[in-house]
């Protein structure tokens, strides 16, 4: 029947899939429980422009305003969708819960491995770390612009706070289930995403008493962080647009537990990318056809609900359907934390499997009836309450801590890709049964490195003048602290013992991706496939 062939079909698969992993010298231990649906779903849903965007309108809004917002993430689209290519072709053959982090280890010579990955592991895993918790205190302060647009008060930072923890310890508790279960879960909420873009986006520009021009959307230009140097403002304008994209490669870190991940968590990350593309840019659009006094907008945490957002659906569609607006994006970003901790719980997972934490032994393992890495993320939640505690002492500290965790994905985005540019550039294994880019690998390599690490550098420049102790950008002393304290730590310690992921024999992994011959260089034979034809 079909039902049977599809079964064996099915078994098939996964047979193949533990296969691969088994070639990179690990054993299935999570359950591979994901779709490629799921897989993509999860992504979507971890990224959440619709929250994203909405936590950064008021900040864009400050530093440059309609023109430089809807540029900018124009911009921000082009370039992500390349790097993402970039880096599904490297999940392609390498579809490891590691991810960046086990890439960056395979694609330098084996001396090199160990500190490749011990470099990329711990930046992904700050930018995960912190990811969450900017997650958990982005959605207690749209709860509270919720509560506003609702007729209540405004949230104090103490409630704010104690929300923020609370909010996290539920997300952990939902990545102890199954990953099927999330995986279920993660594909109502991107459906709920994309129909909540759609509405909210049809409900601004229906309903606003007045539409602003075209003229206005694309070039109109407030300058409210007190620089006069508007080619600076322009850049600083960016950062809303690169954090708006944080976290696409989350398909690639949920590979283990993905059916067919050598083709769905390559895709996953590339649809990621292109579905964020669109739907961002959808709503973008209704927002600065909707928004209006832009100063006010900018400056919301003094006139209107403290969330820029929320004050342009409340002008739009007045304050009852503008409530009904704030809730549906505390909702979107509820299902977006449950996605940034199972992702941020798997990069934990690889990292700890591989003894790259102090004690990795007593954090390692799975639960035996869910297949989930519990202790991994027990061990994340209790990092980012601590995180979290810091707005109580320097709210300024905090904001710190949204730059190192948009730092922290871009840095690992670009070393395994520069690395496959520098070290890898005729030896790296395109998969021709998954995604590959053929000869145009190396050039797009190189133009998504230029975009990762150029871009990671606005995100140390202040945003406010006059600097001082309270408007300084406090990222460069976050960031200096984290690494010199991981560069100690290797010195010190972890080069002594750490080995980092397992190497794959090149002869091994040619055969399972069914290359004989590598294209990539003009002194090299083509591609042959060893599957029949």
């Amino acid at each position: 029947s079909f039902f049977e062939k599809k079964k064996m079909v099915s078994k098939a698969i996964s047979r193949t899939d533990d296969e691969m992993l088994a070639a990179m010298g690990y054993k299935q231990e999570l359950h591979r429980g994901l779709s490629s649906f799921m897989s993509f779903a999860l992504g979507f849903t971890e990224v959440a422009v619709l929250s994203s965007l909405s936590a950064t309108f008021t900040f864009a809004m400050k530093t440059g305003g309609p023109g430089v917002t809807i540029w900018g993430w124009l911009i921000a689209c082009i370039f992500t969708c390349i790097v993402g290519c970039c880096m599904a072709e490297i999940c392609s053959t390498y579809p490891s819960a590691g991810s960046v982090y086990h890439w960056a280890g395979q694609l330098v010579p084996e001396k090199y491995g160990a500190l490749a990955a011990y470099i990329t592991g711990w930046a992904n895993f700050l930018g995960n770390g912190a990811g969450d918790a900017v997650f958990a205190a982005g959605w207690s302060n749209i709860f509270s612009s919720a509560v506003s647009a609702s007729g209540g008060n405004n949230l104090t930072t103490g409630q704010q706070v104690i929300l923020s923890i609370l909010i996290l310890l539920i997300w952990s508790f939902f990545n102890v289930l199954q990953i099927d279960s999330i995986g279920w879960i993660n594909n109502s909420a991107a459906i709920y995403q994309f129909l909540s873009v759609i509405i909210i986006t049809i409900a601004l520009v229906s309903a606003s008493p007045d539409l602003n021009s075209g003229s206005f959307v694309f070039s109109e230009y407030y300058n409210g962080t007190g620089f006069d140097n508007k080619s600076y403002v322009i850049a600083i304008g960016l950062l809303s647009a690169c954090f708006g994209f944080s976290g696409y490669e989350a398909s690639a870190h949920m590979a283990e537990e993905t059916h067919g991940a050598e083709k769905a968590a390559s895709y996953g990350v590339i649809n990621t990318c292109i579905g964020t593309a669109i739907c961002g840019t959808i709503y973008l659009l209704g927002l600065l056809f909707s928004a209006h006094n832009i100063p006010a907008l900018a400056n919301t945490e003094e006139f209107g609900t403290g969330n820029a957002s929320v004050d342009v659906y409340l002008y739009a569609c007045g304050n009852k359907a503008g409530a009904v607006m704030a809730w549906a994006l505390v909702i979107n970003l509820f299902f977006a934390g449950v996605s940034s901790v199972a992702v941020t719980g798997r990069i934990t997972y690889s990292l700890i499997r591989d003894k790259a934490f102090p004690y990795s032994d007593v954090l390692s393992g799975v639960n035996s009836f869910t297949k989930s890495p519990v202790k991994a993320i027990m061990f994340i939640f209790f990092i980012d309450s601590f995180i979290l505690l810091l707005p109580l002492a320097n709210l300024t500290a905090f904001n710190a801590i949204t730059s190192l965790a948009t730092i922290g994905f871009q840095i690992s985005y670009g070393i395994p890709i520069l690395l496959r540019v520098l070290f890898a550039r005729k030896t790296f294994v395109q998969n021709q049964n998954g995604f590959h880019l053929g000869k145009a690998s190396v050039p797009l390599s190189i133009i998504s490195c230029f975009w990762l690490f150029g871009t990671s550098f606005l995100f140390f420049f202040p945003t406010e003048s006059p600097v001082d102790q309270d408007s300084m950008n406090y990222s460069i002393v976050v960031v200096a602290f984290v690494f010199i304290t991981g560069a100690l730590y290797w010195i010190v310690s972890a080069r002594k013992w750490f080995k980092g992921p397992k190497r794959m024999d090149i002869d091994v992994l040619r055969s399972r991706v069914g290359i004989t011959e590598i294209s990539i260089g003009s002194d090299t034979q083509a591609l042959v496939s060893n599957q029949p034809s």
